[in-house]
């Protein structure tokens, strides 16, 4: 059998420590205690999780753009008949 993790598991377990490392950043005295550090860094944190979440929220943002008043059992029924 095939003990290597999975492609999702190695994607959350880098996520984990991505998080792990962020919040070590914000814990340091120098980024506490001044604001300009803690702005440019909460910036690139931002920028940064925004990538880094692109592959859960690409998919889940082309999902709910289905065209108002059509349902999903109407939208696989039109699908259906093309």
């Amino acid at each position: 059998m095939n003990d290597d993790p999975s492609v999702i598991e190695q994607y959350l377990q880098f996520l984990w420590t991505q998080f792990q490392h962020d919040w070590s950043i914000f814990s340091e005295p120098w980024v506490l205690y001044t604001i300009i550090p803690a702005v440019l860094y909460f910036i690139f944190f931002t920028i940064k999780w925004w990538i880094l979440l692109v592959p859960i929220t690409l998919p889940l943002s082309m999902i709910s753009r289905t065209p108002k008043g059509i349902s999903v059992d109407k939208l696989s029924s039109l699908k259906k008949e093309k």
